[in-house]
């Protein structure tokens, strides 16, 4: 039987009403309600403010109560002659939502307002599957607060193709929701999931939720990881040590490699410049030079740092007068090299190949932790460049893009990274692509505001900050 809770005294609108709780009664806001309207269909509603008051104390009597304890410390209720039996009533406004037939995907609002009088019972579990019950493809992501037999879904195309971004300080449980989400997906669905993850934490994923599982079963989200490194082989070994440590698994990751060319004009111009201060003739020469190196066959693969030298050395000579402008570009370039751990540095070290990375059942987790934020810009610049190149011509499946700390890869205002076009882009053209992207981040205000502006789905939690 469903619990009483109140009675209607006022109708705002058709769709917002107020109601009046017996004395003693308890209602929380936010609360889901059901009430029948005049055709006998039940709405579902939500409880949108409360009021607590009291018959015997209204705003004059509190002035005089508040007098009379004023004077007298030790002057008890019960001395004025007010018992303690009294209790209060909750007065709620409460928004109607709507009633959603079997065969809809719409909430139908009512079109008359509700009679004076209409009792207001809390919103059953029964009642709550019913309008809930997802539509199409849909994840669960929890359980509702007031009722735990009601699964809470989120509809999976509206997520992926409209993006959605994860907002909330440190310690609100960002990259816990995140990995619900993500689990979810890959319980249900083969879609690839890409994560950028510039703490590690997402390596967790491939520890099993059941207790000593030791299954081979390909369907357990541990099975369907895969973590790739992007720092240097002595940090690998060390953050693997300290993972099978903690969890006691082998996370089995692979060092992740990309080419020197794989850097697009604007990438290395953009880091150079940001490292290393770049002047304008030094831009001028990879300007001229650049796109010839990448497109160039011998090059488009090198490891050798020397190779890439040479070209732009004769690049230059047509671009610049004197040396002094080349040779010390050259020694930005070498330096670069050197200090980016995931860029090949011999023929041993294989390029990640795009159709490992982004695989139909697979969860790819890019550990960027050990290395520098200007330098996780840079893979994520490539990486996301390339998966862009790779769904505009389907080499690669449809996919989930996962970019964890977002603030740090697509500032707001007129700051720029190696990633912020790219990622833009991916905003406002990756729906066409069937690519998807979700931005995790704790400061919204440092996010680029035309990327957080196409994030049709937000999951907000706490923030203290009043700009965010």
């Amino acid at each position: 039987m469903n619990k009483f809770i109140g009675t209607v005294f006022e109708t705002l609108s058709t769709t917002r009403i107020r109601f009046s709780t017996k004395p003693g009664g308890t209602v929380s806001s936010g609360q889901l309600i059901e009430i029948q309207g005049d055709s006998k269909l039940k709405y579902l509603g939500r409880v949108t403010s409360i009021e607590r008051k009291n018959y015997l104390i209204d705003q004059d009597g509190a002035v005089q109560l508040s007098t009379l304890y004023d004077e007298n410390e030790n002057l008890e209720s019960d001395d004025i002659g007010i018992k303690g039996d009294f209790q209060d009533y909750i007065i709620c406004t409460v928004e109607i939502i709507g009633n959603r037939s079997p065969n809809s995907t719409i909430f139908t609002r009512p079109k008359r307002p509700f009679k004076m009088g209409t009792r207001v019972y809390k919103a059953s579990p029964e009642f709550l599957n019913e309008q809930l019950k997802p539509w199409g493809n849909a994840i669960e992501i929890g359980k509702f607060r007031d009722n735990n037999a009601v699964p809470i879904y989120i509809d999976l195309n509206e997520l992926i193709s409209k993006h959605f971004a994860v907002l909330a300080m440190t310690g609100s449980g960002k990259s816990w929701t995140v990995s619900v989400i993500i689990e979810a997906i890959a319980k249900l669905f083969d879609i690839p999931i890409l994560i950028f993850d510039p703490h590690g934490e997402y390596s967790s994923l491939k520890v099993s939720n059941i207790q000593n599982d030791k299954s081979e079963d390909e369907n357990l989200i541990s099975n369907k990881t895969k973590v790739y490194v992007a720092s240097d082989i002595q940090t690998k070994i060390r953050f693997d040590q300290m993972f099978e440590q903690k969890f006691g698994i082998n996370r089995q990751s692979e060092s992740l490699y990309v080419n020197m060319t794989d850097l697009e004009t604007y990438q290395i111009i953009h880091l150079l410049r940001s490292l290393y201060d770049l002047s304008e003739a030094q831009s001028r020469i990879l300007q001229a030079g650049w796109t010839d190196i990448i497109e160039n066959p011998e090059l488009r693969d090198t490891t050798d740092i020397e190779k890439i030298i040479n070209k732009l050395e004769s690049v230059g000579a047509e671009v610049v007068q004197g040396v002094s402008a080349k040779n010390i570009l050259n020694t930005k370039l070498r330096i670069l090299y050197n200090t980016m751990p995931f860029i090949r540095k011999s023929a041993d070290q294989k390029p990640v190949k795009l159709n490992e990375l982004v695989k139909r059942g697979q969860i790819s987790v890019i550990d960027m932790s050990g290395i520098e934020v200007i330098h996780q810009q840079a893979l994520m610049a490539i990486l996301s460049s390339k998966i862009l190149k790779g769904r505009m011509s389907g080499d690669i499946p449809p996919l989930l893009l996962i970019l964890e700390e977002a603030h740090r890869y697509i500032p707001s205002g007129s700051v720029s990274t190696a990633s912020k076009p790219t990622i833009k882009r991916v905003a406002q053209e990756g729906r066409k692509f069937l690519m998807g992207m979700g931005i995790v981040s704790q400061r919204p205000s440092r996010l680029d505001d035309d990327v957080l502006s196409q994030c049709n789905n937000q999951v907000i939690m706490r923030l203290t900050n009043p700009n965010d």
